[in-house]
């Protein structure tokens, strides 16, 4: 009954990621990643040039691949 655990993962580690992420993944997570850590971007009634800017970066780029795909 006293079987072996496996020891925590290190903080802010996760599983690996197989193979590469798509541009819109990417940009998606530039964004995410800004966002997350900028106060001024996280206040509703505020937001930041460069937030706004990789936002902007981000549908550019969703945009572009979905006209690729012939959406």
């Amino acid at each position: 009954m006293d079987e072996g655990r496996d020891t925590p993962a290190a903080a802010g580690s996760g599983p690996p990621i197989a193979g590469e992420l798509s541009p819109v993944q990417r940009a998606y997570g530039r964004y995410a990643t800004h966002f997350l850590g900028c106060l001024t971007c996280r206040d509703i009634d505020r937001s930041c040039a460069e937030g706004g800017q990789l936002w902007r970066d981000y549908e550019a780029t969703s945009d572009a691949v979905g006209r690729l795909m012939g959406g």
